[in-house]
């Protein structure tokens, strides 16, 4: 957005992590010690009924099986399937119980035809829609937990009017939201009571509902209006929220949505395959090639509070660094930092679209920045360190890299087609391949040698590499 100003590592101050599929990549990319992943599975649930059918029975018997042996309940609208966020199940239980989700998802669609399939997709915007309305009315706390009530007590406690609150309802209940036992009587679901159970939650369905949503309805406009436009404030929320300031800044504008998305953004990475230690464990920020225990420095930018840029010192005992963000964020770094590692980690305000001011460090890392901007301003970020950089300096990022098309599951592709249109909705970003990564480095400058990207088993993020070749020595100044 027009500032590094928010970034996703900004926004996840406190963050779990999230996600599954694994990615082969072509084998030309990966050069030095970056590792190619093969896929294990991740193959398309596409097949016949009769495939489809054996799939989901053999895959769904693994999870059942798992279940059965935790002690857990069987899965149930009613009392849901006993999994708490951040929950990670056994590899291969995890991947039978994706399997099981994308063939019931596949079948579910070949037996809607092509006609049922294209006039399905209202359905999940009107339960949206209910859902804005239930949460705006706070009706989820207004039904007994473990008891009935009738549509008209539950408008007579909320004032709502009867025939609206009962309408907007039955949409939930559709979805297995709230149930009505009986005719004109309201009950809670496994589903419903999350809506009172779970702010996280609800501050991510509210955001979706009231940033996203109304950005979606605009975006074909707004590509008329600026086709192919790469800036921030010229996209379907720009004219959903009559704004031409960049979405983040529009947010951080009002105290309740900055803090609702915000949270909404914690929640959206609760799932363990967004873990930091993917990175921490797969690269190797102390490593010289050599036997030189030289003292080498870190920067990360946009490093928020300092998360990484710790455990990076606690692993290595040579290494400095240096958290960059804008001043604002940057203030409270050095309360988070050990006592032990406060030589080691230290604070520096700074904003991403302007020149790099450290001098000579030995890796800058961007986790989850460039994510957020689009093609022209990851350009810009990525020059922006050029008068920095000495021979051999490393630019890491950590960021998702969508693989090649077919490559994985009909299901993980969806969701990863979803996150990109999405990021387009709002502010013009976009997900990256492979090549368009690549195309980042060479764009920005030809000194730039792209090394390839390497994706953790398990992890989501991938870590994409490059490294500096050109011949400027610039003098330490960190």
């Amino acid at each position: 957005m027009a500032c590094q100003r928010f970034t996703s590592q900004m926004l996840l101050t406190q963050f779990i992590p999230r996600r599954l599929h694994r990615h082969p990549f072509p084998s030309f990319l990966f050069r030095r010690q970056i590792p190619q992943v093969r896929c294990s599975s991740g193959q398309s649930a596409v097949g016949s009924v009769t495939e489809l059918l054996e799939k989901i029975q053999t895959t769904t018997k693994i999870y059942l099986d798992f279940v059965k042996s935790q002690g857990l309940p069987e899965p149930s609208y009613q009392h849901g399937d006993g999994s708490v966020p951040g929950l990670r199940l056994p590899h291969g239980v995890q991947e039978a119980k994706e399997v099981a989700i994308e063939a019931t998802y596949e079948l579910h669609n070949l037996l809607l035809g092509p006609l049922g399939l294209l006039l399905s997709c209202p359905g999940d915007q009107l339960l949206l829609l209910s859902l804005q309305y239930i949460y705006r009315h706070q009706i989820a706390e207004n039904v007994p937990l473990e008891d009935t009530i009738t549509f008209d007590e539950l408008a007579q406690v909320t004032k709502l009017n009867s025939k609206d609150l009962t309408r907007f309802l039955r949409v939930a209940i559709s979805r297995h939201v709230f149930q009505e036992p009986k005719k004109g009587v309201i009950g809670h679901t496994a589903a419903s009571k999350l809506l009172c159970k779970n702010p996280m939650l609800k501050a991510w369905l509210l955001n979706i509902a009231e940033e996203f949503w109304p950005a979606f309805t605009r975006t074909v406009d707004a590509t008329e209006k600026w086709p192919g436009s790469e800036e921030p404030n010229e996209t379907g929320y720009s004219l959903a929220h009559g704004t031409r300031d960049n979405p983040f800044n529009e947010i951080r504008k009002d105290h309740h949505r900055h803090q609702q998305f915000i949270t909404a953004m914690r929640f959206s990475h609760l799932h363990p395959d967004y873990n930091i230690s993917y990175l921490l464990n797969h690269y190797k920020f102390g490593d010289t090639g050599s036997d030189d225990k030289s003292t080498r420095t870190v920067v990360d930018i946009g490093g928020s509070n300092g998360e990484v840029a710790i455990e990076i010192a606690s692993r290595y005992s040579h290494v400095s660094c240096i958290v960059q963000d804008l001043p604002d964020t940057i203030a409270g770094l050095q309360s988070q930092v050990p006592l032990a590692l406060k030589g080691r980690v230290t604070g520096m305000a700074h904003d991403f679209l302007t020149p790099q001011p450290v001098h000579g460090a030995d890796i800058y890392l961007l986790r989850w920045i460039l994510h957020d901007w689009s093609d022209a301003y990851c350009v810009k970020i990525l020059q922006n360190l050029i008068p920095a950089l000495k021979q051999g300096a490393r630019i890491v990022v950590n960021d998702i890299s969508i693989p090649e098309p077919g490559q994985l599951g009909i299901k993980a592709e969806r969701d990863l087609r979803y996150m990109d249109i999405s990021m387009k909705a709002f502010n013009n970003a976009r997900e990256r391949d492979v090549e368009a990564w690549e195309s980042l480095f060479t764009e920005a400058d030809s000194r730039f040698r792209f090394l390839g990207v390497s994706m953790p088993p398990g992890a989501r993020m991938s870590i994409i590499e490059a490294e500096w070749m050109g011949d400027k020595t610039p003098l330490p100044t960190c």
